[in-house]
């Protein structure tokens, strides 16, 4: 199965840049209760890169995380825009996240392993400091595989719904 056709039934990127989560155009709207079983029975079946990917992000242990990274292997925030090279970048990805969030969370939802790629869904959630809300959003990682380590990581989710249900403005910059 090809991992882009699995992120395009996911999540649908407009032209602005912005990942629309395909459950925010859907008019099911008893479909994330009735997937949210399976969604948890797919999650506990994960690839333990995944598992440990998770419990390192959760613990803020950004040398942790970086540890599953090749030399050269890269972490893409495609909401937000930064690409950090590395350990020593994931870690500092892990600091700045952990710099300007509180309370950063991810809940696996499901995942995926296809040959040396692995895409999962997950539940990013937090309280950027000084917003007046916390937020929680729909999440999409592909991760691609080269020996036991990752190579690349890409993240995908709206930064729009970030903002908006942190009750900021649609143009609010991170760092300004």
């Amino acid at each position: 199965m090809n991992i882009k056709r699995i992120v395009a039934g996911v999540a649908t990127v407009v032209t602005l840049g912005v990942v629309v989560p395909a459950a925010a155009v859907s008019t099911a709207s008893a479909a994330p209760v009735a997937h949210a079983a399976h969604d948890q029975e797919r999650g506990r079946h994960a690839p333990r890169i995944v598992k440990d990917w998770l419990a390192a992000w959760n613990a803020g242990d950004g040398k942790r995380l970086g540890a599953l990274f090749t030399k050269d292997g890269r972490y893409t925030d495609h909401a937000f825009g930064p690409v950090f090279v590395g350990p020593a970048g994931v870690e500092q990805w892990v600091a700045n996240t952990y710099g300007g969030i509180d309370g950063v969370h991810g809940d696996l939802r499901w995942a995926e392993r296809h040959g040396d790629e692995i895409v999962f869904g997950w539940t990013f959630s937090g309280h950027i400091k000084g917003a007046p809300k916390a937020f929680k959003v729909p999440a999409v990682t592909v991760l691609k595989i080269r020996g036991s380590k990752i190579a690349s990581n890409d993240d995908y989710y709206s930064f729009a719904d970030v903002a908006a249900q942190s009750g900021l403005p649609a143009d609010w910059n991170p760092g300004a």
